[in-house]
């Protein structure tokens, strides 16, 4: 059985790119609201908080597309001030649902616009970052998308719970990652003005 299962893992390899299509990208970014991450350790909601900014700034500079929802944004208030700056133009989806799949107007007006390279952040992992990885995967039955999670690009108040999530979804097939490599599969190349701008941000 073991070898089934590495035997079925080496061709999921072989025939989905492990680096992300930045031609055809997009970024969505899940529930970076203020109650939500005032639950995390200071220290991780400070990594977190700035990794998520990076990759927003390197989605926009790769000219992707870049979504963001808020869960219950009555009762958790809006995304986080810094993050909120930076994703003014972004389709902005308000939940109730756990699962960003869910949610109706997510369907309606994110779903249809999902390219073949989606990186998802936010918080929490275990929850609503796994539940919307899982469902993605589910209706994607032609797998034509690839997922790619950095595994610092997410968070859960428990950090066995965070293990969890990223567990599953690399069981699954998603591509965990991390911020430093997506920004530098992006760039490819030292010596240009992104570099510059990104190895400075890396710091």
């Amino acid at each position: 059985m073991v070898a089934n299962v590495l035997h079925s893992y080496v061709f999921y390899i072989k025939d989905n790119a492990m680096i992300p299509v930045y031609e055809d990208c997009a970024l969505l970014v899940i529930d970076m609201q203020d109650k939500l991450l005032d639950t995390l350790p200071a220290d991780v909601r400070e990594q977190l908080v700035k990794n998520v900014g990076i990759l927003i700034d390197l989605m926009k500079d790769m000219e992707g597309s870049v979504f963001y929802t808020e869960q219950n944004p009555e009762k958790l208030g809006g995304t986080t001030p810094i993050l909120a700056e930076k994703l003014k133009g972004a389709i902005r989806v308000e939940k109730m649902s756990f699962s960003c799949f869910s949610d109706g107007d997510f369907c309606e007006r994110v779903a249809p616009h999902i390219p073949q390279t989606l990186i998802i952040v936010g918080v929490e992992a275990h929850i609503c970052v796994l539940m919307t990885t899982l469902d993605l995967i589910q209706e994607d039955e032609e797998e034509e998308i690839t997922v790619f999670v950095p595994i610092d690009g997410t968070a859960s108040r428990k950090k066995s719970n965070w293990k969890n999530a990223i567990l599953q979804m690399s069981n699954l097939g998603v591509i965990t990652t991390n911020t430093e490599t997506l920004v530098y599969q992006a760039l490819e190349e030292a010596g240009t003005d992104l570099f510059r701008k990104y190895s400075k941000l890396l710091r």
